[in-house]
């Protein structure tokens, strides 16, 4: 299975890297320096893969900020992911791939000419005192080509050392970094993140995640929920993933709902992106009670969704970490064995949700030949979760006191809202607020 991927990704990511590195030492006559010192600092930061990774990040940028006041900090990410992090007080600036619209390119094709074309169109007669790639193991998403294209008098990351899988796809990239971060012991992906911070300097590290809703959030989560008695518990369904190896069966789902309906007044809420919408029709029949189906919703109004929410039960997915950074308890069912590698990229001891309540249900061992981590295209080893081990972790989480966190609204107009998620700097936020007339706002179309 490697060696089928070897060669795309050595076409779509390696080569293009190596060429850039090449480019920036011997022919833009611009090596990679030391940071050049001045007040304020700037900082590019390069997050372009999963919906999860971003989340998790989030303490990066507060570290940052706090550790330079005044400094300014622009986001690269995927444009869906952008709506998450356009409140967020230590972002200055988000910028987004653009999007390359032949449906007949391949994937990887069109993702190296959307980072060039984002490089040529936004970045290339700009500078930075720093460019980071926070990412720890193999770059698929070509952030250390950004790296190296962007004038930055420092460029950090981690090294190509940190698995076999990184020295064989991303061979020769330490060359991209004058900080080259050594691959360190297990740890959590937030501690990670962090590393980063701590080698710019930060001297307090704070591991909380941070979505910041706005009031309008808020309200579109009571529509949603306006039919819910306040005695009724809502318990969250996420029954997405980016694999179908990493999806826990519908009927186990079920039938924890009819176990925990029992003793519990409960009422699911089915959280998912628009292509699943059918899986959660299927899921919605086997249930006693209508569920509440949030499908394809915006971002930040899931997580206000969540943030209602008591308990989240779902897969191993991105939807788990926004639960989490909204402080829901959360019960996640894994595929990767306990005895499996706790570096591979299913491993909770890596990627489990950052909250105070979470509990990670996965199998003992791995089922055949799955060893080192569960191999199989279609639900495997995450089968050997039981329904009795996922009831018994929802009775007790359903019986703790949930954490009194008080989150922050960003008291912004409605009308506002629209405007920011076309925004790309904290002067465009505040411009597009102040434009907006007290008593103007207009109701949410639905999304």
């Amino acid at each position: 299975m490697t060696r089928l991927r070897l060669p795309p990704l050595f076409f779509s990511v390696r080569l293009p890297t190596l060429l850039a590195i090449f480019w920036r030492r011997y022919i833009s006559r611009a090596p990679i320096l030391g940071v050049a010192r001045k007040d304020p600092l700037s900082f590019i930061i390069f997050r372009l893969d999963a919906m999860g990774d971003v989340v998790l990040t989030t303490p990066l940028f507060r570290a940052i900020k706090a550790a330079h006041p005044g400094s300014r900090c622009t986001l690269v990410v995927q444009e869906c992911y952008k709506p998450l992090l356009v409140t967020n007080p230590h972002i200055d600036e988000i910028l987004t791939l653009p999007r390359i619209r032949p449906e007949w390119l391949p994937q990887r094709l069109k993702r190296l000419f959307s980072v060039v074309l984002l490089y040529w169109t936004r970045l290339r007669r700009r500078h930075f005192d720093f460019a980071i790639s926070p990412r720890w193991d193999v770059d698929e998403h070509l952030a250390t080509f950004l790296c190296v294209l962007t004038h930055a008098a420092s460029r950090i990351g981690y090294g190509e050392k940190v698995s076999s899988a990184k020295r064989q796809i991303n061979r020769g990239f330490d060359a991209a970094y004058n900080i080259c971060l050594p691959p360190g012991p297990v740890r959590h992906e937030v501690l990670r993140n962090l590393g980063i911070a701590k080698a710019l300097g930060a001297p307090e590290l704070d591991g909380r995640l941070e979505i910041h809703l706005t009031e309008r959030d808020r309200r579109r989560a009571a529509q949603f929920l306006a039919t819910v008695p306040a005695s009724t518990n809502l318990v969250a369904i996420g029954i997405g993933a980016n694999s179908p190896g990493r999806r826990w069966p519908l009927k186990r789902y079920a039938a924890v709902l009819a176990q925990l309906s029992q003793q519990h007044d409960l009422r699911p809420v089915i959280v998912c992106s628009e292509s699943e919408f059918g899986e959660a029709l299927k899921l919605a029949n086997l249930l006693e009670r209508a569920p509440i189906i949030l499908s394809g919703a915006r971002l930040r109004e899931v997580c206000a969704v969540l943030e209602r929410c008591e308990l989240f039960i779902g897969n191993d997915s991105g939807c788990a970490h926004l639960a989490a950074a909204m402080d829901c308890k959360v019960i996640v069912i894994s595929r990767h064995p306990r005895d499996g590698d706790p570096n591979h990229f299913n491993s909770p001891m890596r990627f489990a949700p950052q909250c105070a309540h979470v509990r990670v249900l996965q199998p003992g061992h791995g089922l055949n030949d799955c060893r080192e981590a569960c191999r199989s295209l279609e639900p495997h080893c995450i089968t050997k979760v039981s329904v009795d081990a996922v009831v018994a972790a929802a009775r007790a989480m359903l019986n703790e006191p949930r954490s009194t966190i008080s989150r922050p609204t960003q008291p912004w107009p409605d009308q506002a809202a629209r405007s920011l998620l076309h925004s790309h700097s904290a002067e465009a936020i505040r411009r597009a607020v102040e434009a907006v007339h007290p008593g103007t706002a207009q109701p949410l179309a639905p999304g």
